[in-house]
């Protein structure tokens, strides 16, 4: 009996769970959208380390088992399939990379499986198939990358003209409630939140699959840069503190401004420093093409070590990399284990490019392959990406420029409309009192001859702006920039690219804009606009 209802239990517990295949789909989607996104420059790293394997000599079978242990990279599942088939199913190396290649999605690395079973049942000689693909991989990524830039330039004026075109929406609505203050007004709002919801996540969503995909940082937990180690140290406190303060002032109705002036605040210090880290990555990475070449022509060339060959080369152009070099050095020359040197190192550059570079450069050095042609491999493919991430972040800091003063048009048309129709609906149920109960003390009725209605004194039109929704229209304005700032930081962080610490400057900058806007928004407009010359123009108009 007991097992019979263990039995019974057991069964329900193996029931999926709801929509369990619609989210399994979700994910996968996603996985392709990634993997689609980092197969080119995947491809590129893949290629670099499986021709620098060829010049070191390595066998058909050594280039795919080194391949397929190198896990940070997205590919090298699709290598540890082929070596699978070949070494445990008896399959040929030709037919092993057709039969991955019918089963693989993503059409960049389907055509480079193939190619390579082609050139093995050609009778191709691996280093010289190798060699000419490297060059056919680079040309793949350079037109790739260049199309997404040129999608990205439209997309992200599109991105910023669609914004614009929400706002406007925006202001059209907060107008029409000020004059006709329809009964469904929650109604009204929510399509207006959809509106520009909608507009936000599709512009974000077109550019995340325009852009090229860049990270920076090599992600490694336990061997960090400096800037790293003091943002992780600093957002398990900063994070939950910012976090538990916006929930706490929010409920205790403190002005929304002075909330996004704090985020901003409590966001700058990681962003100021991830900022600084994500310029030096782009700075050593810079060097480090110059770097490898150089160690590879020293190492080559006069037949030494590695300690020697760092103590030869010129540091003078290694603005950047010169400190971290130097510690390689004295901690190699006072003996300590050349690995630990070189992990420490990748550590400290926080780099993903120096990461997957050197790691090349020492596994095919340490095989016995010859170190001169390996760093020029190593040094070009390194160049190629470089210069097209330079070529990538000028687009980039092109459209962050832009966004910014728009972000804060944007924002200072959105609240300042908002302070004059207060003022206006204010200023205009005041006169109208005044001049009711002016006619109520003379006796007089609003429809008599003898006396002056408020409505003919106003106008007819100005009666539509008494019923204006304050508290509402208050809450509606910090809505949609609450809205509109999340988006412009997530497509800042989309087009800028860098680690995860950039969404903390990106967050301080947009907040902190929109906090002075909102702050500073309602001082200016008073300034210009106020009840006492609303006032006054009416009385001018009533005396003539």
């Amino acid at each position: 009996m007991a097992d019979t209802k263990g039995k019974e239990s057991a069964a329900k517990d193996a029931k999926p769970l709801p929509f369990a295949s619609t989210i399994e789909k979700i994910k996968d989607k996603m996985l392709q959208i990634t993997e689609g996104k980092r197969m080119g420059a995947d491809l590129l790293f893949m290629n670099t380390y499986m021709a620098s394997l060829a010049l070191a000599s390595a066998s058909r079978p050594e280039i795919f088992a080194y391949s397929s242990n190198r896990k940070e990279y997205i590919s090298a599942k699709y290598i540890t399939k082929v070596d699978t088939l070949v070494k445990k199913w008896s399959y040929s190396y030709s037919e092993a990379l057709s039969i991955v290649a019918e089963r693989t999605t993503n059409p960049t690395l389907q055509s480079m499986l193939n190619r390579y079973a082609n050139a093995i049942e050609s009778g191709v000689p691996d280093d010289d198939f190798l060699k000419n693909e490297l060059s056919t991989v680079k040309s793949v990524y350079r037109s790739q990358v260049e199309q997404g830039l040129e999608l990205l330039k439209k997309w992200g004026d599109a991105y910023i003209a669609m914004l614009l075109s929400g706002t406007v929406i925006a202001v059209t609505m907060m107008v029409s409630i000020a004059i006709y203050a329809p009964a469904g007004l929650d109604s009204t709002l929510n399509m207006s939140y959809g509106i520009i919801l909608c507009i936000c996540v599709f512009g974000n969503v077109l550019m995340y699959q325009s852009v090229p995909d860049d990270p920076k940082t090599h992600g490694l937990k336990d061997r960090t840069s400096k800037e790293q180690q003091t943002i992780h140290a600093m957002e398990r406190i900063i994070v939950p503190l910012t976090i538990l303060s916006v929930v706490v002032l929010g409920l205790l109705g403190v002005s929304a401004a002075l909330i996004f002036l704090l985020v901003g605040v409590l966001m700058a210090p990681m962003g100021i420093i991830g900022f600084i880290d994500d310029s030096n990555i782009t700075l050593r990475d810079s060097d480090f093409s110059t770097f490898i070449r150089s160690l590879g022509s020293v190492m080559g060339g006069q037949g030494t070590t590695a300690v020697y060959a760092l103590n030869t080369i010129d540091k003078k152009s290694l603005i950047a990399l010169e400190p971290l070099v130097d510690s390689v050095y004295s901690k190699m020359n006072l003996g300590l284990d050349d690995k630990q040197v070189w992990d420490k190192f990748i550590g400290e550059s926080g780099s993903n490019y120096i990461y997957k570079y050197i790691n090349i450069y020492l596994d095919t050095v340490t095989l016995g392959g010859p170190p001169e042609p390996i760093g020029t491999v190593v040094g070009s493919s390194m160049l190629e990406m470089v210069l097209l991430r330079e070529k990538k972040d000028m687009h980039a800091r092109s459209f962050i420029v832009l966004l910014a003063p728009m972000h804060m048009a944007m924002a200072g048309i959105f609240v300042a409309l908002y302070r004059i129709m207060v003022v206006l609906t204010g200023s205009v149920a005041q006169m109208m009192d005044k001049f009711q109960a002016a006619q109520n003390a003379a006796g007089t009725s609003a429809g008599s001859g003898g006396g002056i209605s408020a409505g003919a004194v106003l106008g007819g039109g100005m009666t539509m702006f008494t019923n204006f929704p304050e508290k509402e229209m208050g809450a509606f304005v910090v809505y949609t920039l609450t809205i509109i700032t999340a988006s412009n930081i997530i497509a800042a962080r989309i087009v800028g690219g860098g680690d995860r610490y950039m969404y903390y400057f990106y967050t301080a900058l947009f907040c902190s804009l929109t906090g002075m806007i909102l702050l500073v928004g309602p001082l200016v407009v008073g300034l210009f606009f106020s009840p006492e010359a609303l006032q006054n123009m009416a009385k001018a108009g009533g005396t003539t």
